[in-house]
């Protein structure tokens, strides 16, 4: 009876100290679940919940996409349906085919034309006989950065829950050349105007730049029990990280090592990680390693959420 009573006093002890035992610090993924600094976060939870583990964020970068409108044109008896995107400065002219068996009438998708006006239309078959119009719903995306933590997550158009977490592990300015109109270009300082595909890109390198944390993420990282620290990891340390989460062989997607392989993991049915790679030993359109150094790192993790088209 005594040897039971001691039995079980190690066994609650045992279980105490499990109970007791403090979660690594940052990031954590264990058992399906996902945890930062010992707190139970998840994709699709509000914003709210998580900003409450996570601390508030530093600020939301909104991208919203232009609502557009098509008008569509018809000519009936003639089968002439013309459109016109609002985002283009032409009309496209398509003539319409109706099968004489089935009577079923399709596009002749070698006829489409482009007119500058609709009065040339007009002029070349007559007034229409109808006349209707589409616009596509505004989209608003949310993106909530904390720009000193290193990471930044998206929220659902139309909804205030967490959709995929990225956790900035080498900042963007380190691997992509950016032109972000701050030093002149050659057609600049030559007086010549900027091209159309200047303009495009630092467009869309402002946006890039703007939509990245302005730190890295230093903290650890923990799959299942195995931790790395980001910091200690650095910027050569891809095989040292994917060896300290054990997450090597060919059970991981994908199971080669080439400079280009990041490492994709379908942890849970709703939750798949994805660990960038990013090496600049081969040639590389961005920035050189003359320029920036040796690289052969964790780019980001991406924490995302499979959603299906139920949910």
């Amino acid at each position: 009876m005594k040897g039971i009573k001691i039995i079980i006093l190690l066994t609650f002890f045992q279980f105490s100290s499990c109970q007791n035992k403090k979660m690594e610090s940052g990031f954590v993924i264990q058992d399906g679940k996902l945890y930062y600094d010992s707190k139970e976060i998840a994709l699709g939870m509000s914003i709210e919940k998580f900003t409450g583990a996570m601390g508030m964020y530093d600020r939301i970068d909104i991208d919203s996409s232009d609502v557009s409108v098509v008008k569509n044109y018809f000519w009936k008896t003639k089968l002439i349906n013309v459109n016109k995107h609002s985002d283009n400065d032409y009309f496209t002219i398509i003539k319409m085919i109706r099968d004489k068996v089935t009577g079923e009438i399709t596009e002749d998708t070698e006829s489409y034309k482009k007119v500058k006006t609709l009065e040339q239309i007009i002029n070349i078959y007559g007034k229409y006989d109808s006349i209707e119009e589409e616009k596509s719903p505004l989209r608003i995306d949310k993106l909530f950065i904390w720009d000193k933590l290193g990471i930044s997550l998206s929220a659902y158009p139309e909804t205030n829950i967490v959709g995929n977490i990225h956790i900035q592990t080498l900042h963007v300015t380190k691997y992509w050349e950016l032109d972000l109109g701050l030093v002149k270009n050659f057609e600049e300082q030559n007086g010549f105007p900027l091209t159309k595909e200047v303009k495009e890109k630092r467009k869309q390198d402002k946006e890039h730049f703007q939509e990245s944390p302005k730190e890295e993420y230093k903290g650890n990282f923990t799959y299942n029990g195995n931790t790395i620290n980001l910091k200690k990891i650095g910027y050569t340390g891809w095989h040292k990280g994917i060896k300290g989460l054990r997450l090597e062989g060919p059970d991981f997607d994908p199971p080669g090592d080439s400079s280009t392989s990041s490492r994709w993991i379908k942890d849970d049915y709703d939750m798949y990680v994805t660990l960038e790679r990013f090496s600049n030993a081969e040639e590389f359109e961005g920035l050189s390693p003359d320029k920036v150094g040796r690289f052969d790192c964790i780019k980001s993790i991406v924490i995302w959420w499979h959603k299906t088209n139920d949910q």
